[in-house]
């Protein structure tokens, strides 16, 4: 058996990879023995606005009975601000019967989608041997396999199924009264009742617990709150009993209120940038308290090993954060219905079928389409579906 673990990690990403591989015996009685092998994969990678994870696993395990048996698993999720999808593909055997499957899970700017498929193969010529006692021909000659196919090739069973919206660009939106200044915005909320004696709300000056931060006093009008451009956060001091000293520089917050053409609504953008935290030189210590317990941690190593603990010193650091950059929406957007596509797929040498439905928004109205056909070696199953429209309008 093999195990790797590696990790790598900073303020930017952190990125791990885990790898197992090992085999395995075994055996109950002189009839049954099996002998079989493993690897897996996964991998993790967190970045400040998006998540990236893997996992493949393949596995066999012949037998006695078995000369093939194995399974082969891959799951997939990647998720962004931009993007976000999901996979999971999986296939086993067992001798010559094999079943696949895939089955995906995406979203983006433009559309929603879940796609789903599965496959089944094997050998089918046994249905030669089973004859029907009324026509005294073999179910294969009865399915007439023989015009799409032949016994010494895989069959088949295939099936799919589709379901996608299209995000409509239109919408209603409720803004949120913003009055642009030079040096910042104000903005409003209408019809907002507040249980409180005033609409204007003040902050004693206070201080923070094992900080060296000084809050100063603020009076917030809830009626007229104005953001300034630039905010500006004070240099300050962490101080928590046994841990390094933490230092944290003053840092220019900008704040704006954005309105572009290429946007339909206006947004809010908070932008931090990138600033160090400096980490002060700390010495490991000899001794841990938990309330009225305390470890001696010299004493402990001298009962285990007889010696003392060396004298850790680590010297001060920089700890680097990236940028950092926030959009929210200046206000309540609701879009409209867009377009909804279902479809579904049934391929296989006797039966193929397909089926797909259309529901698209088209302004003034609803439109409904529904497509299907059908192909098969037995004539009376076919069918051909096709263009059936219907119209809804809207008042």
């Amino acid at each position: 058996m093999k195990e790797i673990l590696a990790v790598e990690a900073s303020t930017r990403r952190v990125y791990a990879v885990w790898e197992h591989s090992g085999k395995n015996y075994a055996r109950y009685t002189p009839l049954f023995t099996t002998t079989g092998a493993q690897k897996c994969k996964a991998t993790l990678e967190l970045t400040p606005w998006g998540v990236s994870a893997d996992l493949q696993i393949q596995a066999t395990q012949p037998n006695s009975f078995l000369d093939t048996a194995s399974v082969n698993q891959v799951v997939v999720v990647k998720i962004s601000t931009a993007n976000q999808k999901v996979g999971w593909k999986g296939e086993g055997q067992i001798q010559s019967l094999s079943l696949s499957y895939d089955m995906q899970l995406s979203n983006d700017k433009s559309k929603a989608k879940f796609d789903l498929y599965g496959s089944l193969e094997g050998y089918m010529d046994f249905l030669k041997n089973i004859k029907c006692p009324i026509t005294e021909k073999s179910l294969w000659d009865i399915l007439k396999l023989d015009v799409t196919t032949s016994a010494d090739r895989k069959q088949y069973l295939n099936g799919s199924a589709s379901l996608v919206y299209t995000k409509s660009d239109d919408g209603y939106f409720f803004p949120i009264p913003v009055n642009k200044l030079t040096d910042g915005f104000t903005f409003s909320i209408p019809e907002l009742h507040l249980k409180a004696p005033s609409p204007v709300l003040s902050t004693p000056e206070f201080r923070l617990p094992f900080t060296t931060l000084q809050v100063p006093a603020y009076t917030v009008d809830l009626r007229n709150v104005k953001i300034p451009q630039t905010l500006n956060t004070m240099p300050f001091d962490v101080n928590l009993p046994t841990l390094p000293k933490l230092r944290f520089p003053k840092v220019d917050v900008g704040a704006n209120y954005i309105t572009l053409e290429e946007y339909k609504i206006p947004y809010f953008e908070v932008t931090i940038p990138e600033y160090q935290i400096t980490v002060s030189q700390f010495t490991l210590p000899k001794s841990v308290s938990l309330g009225s317990f305390q470890v001696d941690l010299d004493e402990v190593a001298n009962k285990i090993a007889d010696f003392d603990l060396p004298t850790i010193t680590i010297p001060e650091q920089k700890i680097e954060i990236p940028p950092l950059k926030i959009s929210l929406p200046a206000g309540i957007y609701i879009p409209s219905f867009g377009a909804l596509t279902g479809s579904f797929k049934v391929a296989s040498p006797l039966y193929n079928v397909t089926w797909r439905a259309d529901f698209t928004n088209k302004k003034d109205s609803f439109e409904q389409s529904i497509d299907s056909t059908c192909s098969s070696t037995l004539q009376f199953l076919e069918y051909d579906l096709n263009g059936k429209t219907l119209k809804f309008y809207m008042p």
